[in-house]
């Protein structure tokens, strides 16, 4: 859900537990505040933050989320006294809100529904070469290699072995720091602005060398790096599928959802009308219906 929905979903819990019972609590639940009938439990702040949030300032975060959660409980409660939740206005916006949570919900469910079968290669490369103009480059890409090394020494052979021709993968694995990292990056495509955006001098290099060129060594820190140039490839070319094999396989999997999600809204069209639930009235003359093709919704 987004976070405009889960904000309102939140106001609308807020309204309904004030006429509730008390919650059931737990022997084992950790009560941090109560009002009325309302109370607040660690692990709602718990679920309320990101694991790494509250692990990084546990104390901090309680205090926040109980202070914002007293406030808000006040509020509400407030604002019944004084009767605002029986306005025409303030009970509309709680009926729009509900309504939109459940639309979110049944779309979520819809979507969860559809089988996670993986995008084939051959299904991406077909969508790839019918919508080729849907893919080009907005600037110059690149594939590279980065070799970060303990010493200058260890730099210098790992130079001298790519332009012997040992491979990449059993350079990186004798002299580079983090030899997985160096190997899996050299895998990727990059734009050349962020390639080694980190190091200026290296990502300087890269956009004046030529293919297969290795760049001077440079130490940076208390490391030795130096870059390679792999591949190229121009702004407004197109990539090659490899570049943007993961992007389409996430593309074909959201449209096998949105296929299924309106056909169920279709098929929900057709229950109401044959189940004489649903009345459309023309819009020119309120008193005469119209029959509505479910292939126009």
């Amino acid at each position: 859900m987004t976070k405009k929905t889960l904000l309102l979903l939140f106001f609308i819990l807020m309204v309904a537990f004030i006429s509730c019972d008390r919650r059931a609590i737990d022997d084992n639940d950790i009560i941090l505040a109560e009002i009325g009938n309302r109370v607040l439990l660690l692990d709602d702040v718990k679920n309320g933050v990101s694991p790494d949030q509250f692990a990084n300032d546990s104390l901090g975060v309680i205090e926040r989320y109980r202070n914002n959660w007293i406030r808000q409980q006040l509020k509400v409660e407030e604002a019944r006294r004084l009767g605002l939740d029986q306005q025409a206005e303030v009970q509309r916006r709680i009926q729009r809100a509900e309504e939109t949570i459940l639309v979110d919900a049944f779309n979520e469910a819809v979507y969860m529904s559809v089988t996670e079968e993986p995008v084939s290669r051959s299904e991406a490369q077909t969508y790839y070469e019918n919508h080729k103009e849907k893919f080009v480059l907005a600037e110059r890409h690149i594939r590279y290699r980065h070799m970060m090394a303990n010493s200058l020494s260890d730099a210098q052979n790992a130079r001298n072995a790519l332009q012997r021709g040992v491979s990449w993968r059993d350079v990186a694995e004798q002299y580079s720091i983090n030899p997985q990292q160096a190997y899996q990056r050299s895998q990727r495509y990059w734009s050349v602005s962020t390639a080694s955006s980190e190091y200026e001098d290296m990502n300087n290099f890269l956009q004046r060398i030529g293919i297969t060129e290795i760049s001077p060594i440079r130490r940076i820190g208390d490391h030795f790096h130096f870059v390679q140039l792999m591949e190229s490839r121009d702004a407004g070319e197109h990539p090659e599928i490899d570049w943007v094999i993961s992007q389409i396989s996430e593309w074909l999997m959201l449209e096998r959802k949105r296929r299924q999600l309106r056909s169920m809204e279709q098929n929900l069209f057709l229950q109401a009308q044959a189940n004489n639930e649903l009345r459309i009235f023309d819009v020119r003359e309120p008193e005469q219906e119209i029959e509505i093709v479910t292939d126009s919704l």
